[in-house]
């Protein structure tokens, strides 16, 4: 396993040694639940507490707006659920191109709660157009529930989040972005954005799995999606997962104080990539966007002589891991709703590669020459 190249970090990302370090310490020491009374139950609190203050300074918000969940998928629909079960909102503005953790959520509430969902038509690399969504929010406005990824997890594509916030502002609307693939990698100022709610989920950017936590600027709006307990001021039901907390907290913290060299690097093992990929000879096209994408995501189209399958069982076998598509979609043959929409009547498959700062560029180097001899 040592000699493997993982290509997958859109997908999930290793432990970072601190965050392993940072979770056994918890494990070990403040092992409390953080709802007793007793000593050891303060103490496991403190440590709840003191993350919640760290995630809230990170982004620039109070820890009153800071909850925290299981991962991104229970906050985003956490939040959507109760926007449009509150019976304040008649029209939803979304995208074909979202994860289904929204995309589904919406289907399912606003076909119950009787909301019309309008979903906008993003170009061929992904991009929403802000004049689209302008047209819409003059129709409903204040009505409105608009909510689009900030990052697209299968392409990369980095919609201007600051841009769509103020629109939706200006209508009256409220704004969701899914900022999952985005936490870490962008630099994300909820205040200064102005927008409703984010989600972020922790094993995205080198934390664990089974931890995310959500933004609300209103969190009286939330209703409790897990019933149980007082915990997270009465609006998540369960006894915290302390040590996931503590994790997920160390990991943001890590990420932000490397932004610009994790940064830096990803463009550096981006270029080289797609600059590899050209002077092999490899017969392809570029899905993601060459501006306004991430530097961690580059998904490849290659043609009908290729199938998708096909080769990410072959690059497995040679030591490299990559994805056909966002993981949530793993395991079926059958192109992700977000490639159906941007290649429709295309007969070739598309390959998600993404990159993280612990790659080299000898990896890089490596992951070119065995597609050039799986393609040749």
């Amino acid at each position: 396993m040592n000699n493997r190249i993982y290509l997958d970090h859109a997908a999930s990302t290793p432990l970072h040694p601190e965050v392993v370090d940072v979770m056994q310490k918890v494990a070990i020491q403040y092992y409390g639940n953080p709802s007793s009374i007793h000593r050891e139950g303060a103490q496991a609190k403190s440590i709840v507490e003191e993350c919640r203050k760290k995630i809230a300074s990170f982004i620039h918000t109070s820890p009153g707006q800071i909850i925290f969940t299981s991962c991104g998928t229970e906050s985003n629909n956490a939040y959507l659920s109760s926007v449009i079960g509150s019976g304040l909102i008649r029209t939803v503005i979304s995208s074909p191109i979202e994860h289904p953790a929204v995309l589904n959520t919406l289907k399912f509430h606003c076909k119950r709660h009787h909301v019309e969902l309008k979903l906008l038509t993003p170009d061929q690399n992904g991009m929403v157009n802000i004049e689209q969504l302008e047209d819409q929010l003059r129709k409903s406005g204040q009505d409105s529930l608009v909510t689009l990824m900030h990052t697209q997890n299968e392409l990369g594509t980095v919609l201007p989040l600051r841009d769509f916030s103020l629109i939706c502002k200006h209508y009256g609307a409220k704004f969701h972005s899914d900022t999952i693939q985005s936490i870490g990698i962008e630099a994300l100022d909820v205040t200064d954005l102005q927008i409703d709610a984010i989600s972020g989920s922790a094993h995205k950017f080198n934390g664990p799995k089974g931890v995310g936590f959500l933004y609300i600027k209103e969190p009286s709006q939330l209703n409790p999606l897990i019933f149980g307990g007082n915990q997270e001021r009465n609006m998540r039901g369960g006894t915290e997962n302390t040590i996931g907390i503590a994790g997920m907290t160390r990991a943001l913290e890590l990420a932000l104080n490397e932004r610009q060299d994790r940064r830096q690097h990803l463009n550096r093992l981006k270029s080289k990539f797609l600059d590899g990929l050209q002077l092999s000879g490899i017969n392809f096209e570029i899905n993601s966007p060459l501006v306004d994408c991430s530097p961690k995501i580059l998904n490849i189209y290659f043609d009908k002589t290729v199938k998708s399958d096909w080769l990410l069982m072959n690059l497995d076998i040679e030591g490299i891991a990559v994805s056909g598509g966002s993981a949530c979609s793993s395991g079926t043959e059958k192109a992700s709703h977000v490639l159906e929409y941007i290649r429709p009547t295309s007969e070739g498959r598309s390959v998600r590669f993404s990159f993280s700062y612990l790659n080299t560029e000898d990896e890089i180097d490596h992951a070119v020459y065995v597609l050039s001899k799986l393609l040749s």
